[in-house]
């Protein structure tokens, strides 16, 4: 008989932190996900952002995990969790099965991922600096879901194919982390380093499950800098 998870969107966020919740429930012995999206909670976002991120992440995320997927309600006996338990988890000596890309590496040698939000804008990327960057190191540029959409499978093809993986903290590029994936992942002063440290990260201090060639740089994500992280990045390795 499989083992339940459900992801309540009640008390949970239709973001990309379903991510750290999906890799903790499968590694208590989850064999299928269930979404409960009754209630949502919509304090930070609307109901029609709910929709599309559900549909556009939550749903086609579970197979990241290899596993099953459908929406329906909460039931006792459903193995339950929060997204912060990952921290607790790892740093208990516990490890989790890597996500991994659903489709064939993509051709990329590099991408580049660009935040830009209406919430927390000062968490947006350096726009100007990074396509810049871009231009320089002959990257593939990964927009904003709602400036370009892209499907989710795409965006993690295009992760797995590059030798490196580029941008400032957000959901996508925190999820590389979760991935056998390689990404720099800039975390500006302000309001960035101050989610990063909220979220449960010592200021300075990397993913306590990220991999060698993963990395969080505490720096701000201007063109120097970037130009800095690139030539150091090997060595990292």
């Amino acid at each position: 008989m499989g083992v339940i998870a459900c992801y309540r969107l009640s008390d949970q966020s239709a973001s990309f932190e379903f991510f750290y919740w999906l890799v903790v429930v499968q590694a208590m012995g989850a064999t299928e996900v269930v979404i409960d999206a009754a209630n949502p909670k919509t304090s930070k976002m609307t109901l029609e952002s709910i929709q599309s991120r559900l549909h556009n992440i939550l749903i086609p995320g579970a197979a990241l995990a290899g596993l099953p997927v459908r929406v329906g309600d909460y039931r006792r006996g459903m193995i339950t969790a929060r997204a912060p338990d990952i921290f607790s988890w790892v740093r208990s000596g516990k490890s989790f099965a890597r996500l991994k890309s659903v489709k064939p590496p993509g051709v990329a040698k590099y991408t580049v991922t660009l935040r830009r939000q209406v919430g927390a804008p000062l968490r947006n990327s350096n726009e100007l600096d990074w396509r810049k960057f871009a231009e320089e190191i002959g990257a593939t540029v990964i927009e904003e879901y709602a400036v370009q959409p892209i499907h989710l499978h795409d965006r993690f093809s295009l992760y797995a194919g590059a030798e490196m993986n580029f941008g400032v903290c957000n959901g996508p590029v925190v999820t590389t982390t979760l991935t056998e994936y390689p990404v720099i992942m800039f975390v500006p002063p302000g309001s960035a380093s101050n989610s990063m440290v909220k979220s449960g990260v010592p200021l300075g201090e990397q993913l306590p499950w990220a991999l060698p060639w993963q990395r969080c740089v505490w720096k701000p994500d201007d063109l120097e800098e970037m130009r800095k992280v690139l030539a150091q990045w090997r060595s990292w390795q």
